[in-house]
């Protein structure tokens, strides 16, 4: 039983020295406040300003298409049911892989359309697939840093893709929805999501940095301090004679009432 009464004593000191501790945190935040935000604003700037400079600004181009598992031919002769529509969603993740393929890339750069020169391995890099929820359309993303090769690459993946896709894939065919277009925005970088990434990291670095000094920061500062740190009864305090508030205000720290302080001759003021 004495046991279960130091423990809840314990417990309630802890409880106590809790709540008595997170006042002068949060005055200190509060003191620190500027400290914060400036840390917030400043790293929110250096990210921007890092993302414009050294990051390059890129451009997607980007074609849809629509993958059957009939040739056209077939297609003409017979109506398409609703067994050839789920037989082609079911093969659209196949359709896909194959679009990113090194064949289907390896003739790509090998295009009359491309003027430059690239590998199956560099345009690998920079295309990605979209598959719309159920349906038999695949979009196509190509990203590089210049728009004009954006736009070369997705027309010789669109020119080149439905000839191989034949080849491959027995009975099947791929026809262009949408066309690639020459990008006249950028895609990226976002310099709102960086300004939003740098504001985080300055002022988690920030926040960190206020509450290490503060936890840190062994000083007596009141005398709470030494009631909560050393469970020790403060006897007495020493004022700073130094600030001018006035003998009136001293006075009380060793008499009642200034009414009540002796003068020089040890009697009772009237």
């Amino acid at each position: 039983m004495e046991k279960e009464i130091v423990t809840q004593k314990q417990n309630e000191s802890s409880v106590r020295e809790v709540e008595v501790n997170i006042a002068p945190l949060l005055s200190t935040l509060l003191k620190k406040l500027w400290l914060i935000i400036l840390a917030t604003v400043v790293m929110a700037l250096l990210f921007q300003g890092f993302t414009r400079v050294f990051i390059k600004p890129t451009y997607k181009s980007s074609f849809t298409a629509f993958v059957n598992n009939q040739t056209k031919i077939q297609a003409q002769k017979s109506e398409v049911n609703t067994s050839d529509l789920q037989a082609s969603r079911e093969l659209v993740q196949t359709y896909a892989r194959i679009l990113t393929s090194n064949r289907v890339l390896k003739a790509a750069a090998s295009s009359e359309i491309i003027n430059f020169e690239i590998t199956p391995s560099e345009i690998a890099k920079c295309v990605s697939t979209e598959i719309e929820d159920k349906t038999q359309i695949i979009k196509v993303n190509i990203i590089t840093t210049d728009p004009q090769k954006s736009y070369k690459i997705a027309q010789a993946i669109a020119l080149e893709a439905p000839a191989e896709m034949t080849v491959i894939v027995k009975g099947s065919s791929m026809s262009t929805v949408d066309e690639p277009q020459v990008p006249k925005v950028k895609n990226g970088p976002n310099y709102l999501t960086a300004s939003l990434i740098g504001a985080l990291v300055g002022f988690v670095i920030a926040l960190a940095y206020v509450i290490i000094r503060y936890f840190r920061d062994d000083t007596i500062k009141g005398e709470g301090d030494l009631e909560g740190r050393y469970n020790l009864p403060v006897v007495g305090v020493i004022p700073n004679m130094t600030e001018n508030k006035g003998f009136d205000y001293y006075q009380n720290y060793y008499y009642t009432s200034p009414k009540n302080a002796p003068s020089n001759n040890g009697k009772e003021k009237k």
